[in-house]
């Protein structure tokens, strides 16, 4: 849970006083605070300084707060940061204008104490609460196309990266692995067992891919390596470094045995269920660890 420690206010205004007065009531609160007397400076301020809310003046020298307002939004670095306009103008042009250009509150000048408080406390809370959800809906996104046995991505992400080769228009690679005959071994030990044997030889596999490479658990007991094109070299001492590693695991080895085939697409108008069935009918053509290519 963040405290108010946890916050940095920027409080930007070319009058020293201004700064020091609302600086004096939120130092109450306990939260950090910078400052800055002019639009330069706030920028250079608010890029090298982890800035959660902006406390900004309108009537500034060269460049004005509506300006430096602008600026912000326009940054993906800082577009997310909430802006707090401190003005001494009430005609509503200038505050529509606080609005238009991405403020996401007013405080009159000279401001009163309590207010100023409540305003940057309503305004943090809503912040939190928006990276709160943020977070979660990261968490989803990433449980949705993540295998919850192996940690692995899943065949709907897989699935998806396939879309994306085909489309870029690339030629790429990928390698499918199946435990052999998996429902025997899960009628002899167990489903718990078998969950077992799955999560190790998922582990072989990611220990041996290069890395950005995209590997999945498809379903059952069978895998998915997507690889950019590399050489058949590449490719064939892959899948003989897995089966090496494989084969170290004594236990493992006696207990199970896989196959491998390797596509390579070239043609981008393929389409999934025909790069599935290719590479099924692969696995049924050929059983052991050595490498089949298929075409």
């Amino acid at each position: 849970m963040q405290t108010n420690s946890n916050f940095n206010i920027l409080i930007v205004d070319d009058e020293q006083l201004n700064i020091e007065l609302a600086a004096a009531y939120l130092k109450e609160d306990g939260y950090k605070l910078s400052f800055a007397l002019n639009a330069q400076a706030a920028m250079e301020m608010i890029l090298k300084k982890d800035i959660t809310l902006i406390l900004l003046d309108i009537n500034m020298p060269k460049v004005d707060g509506f300006e430096v307002c602008k600026m912000l939004k326009e940054d993906k670095r800082t577009k997310d940061i909430p802006i707090v306009f401190l003005t001494a103008q009430t005609d509503i042009k200038f505050i529509s204008r606080a609005f238009e250009v991405g403020g996401v509150d007013y405080i009159s000048k000279p401001f009163n104490g309590i207010e100023l408080k409540v305003r940057v406390k309503t305004h943090l809370q809503t912040l939190s609460y928006l990276n709160e959800i943020k977070q979660k809906q990261t968490k989803l996104a990433q449980l949705s196309i993540t295998d919850h046995l192996t940690k692995l991505h899943n065949i709907f992400y897989f699935d998806a990266q396939i879309k994306n080769h085909l489309s870029s228009d690339k030629k790429f690679w990928i390698i499918y692995i199946k435990i052999d005959n998996f429902d025997k071994i899960n009628q002899l030990y167990g489903f718990e067992k078998a969950n077992t044997i799955i999560k190790i030889f998922s582990k072989i596999i990611s220990s041996n891919v290069p890395s950005k490479t995209i590997l999945s658990r498809l379903y059952g007991a069978s895998f998915g390596i997507l690889l950019k094109d590399y050489n058949n070299n590449v490719i064939q001492d892959l899948i003989k470094n897995i089966s090496q590693t494989f084969f170290k695991d004594k236990e493992l080895s006696k207990t199970i045995s896989f196959s491998p085939v390797a596509l390579r697409v070239s043609d981008s108008t393929s389409s999934i269920s025909t790069i599935y069935k290719k590479l099924q009918n692969g696995i049924n053509n050929k059983k052991g660890t050595n490498s089949l290519f298929i075409e």
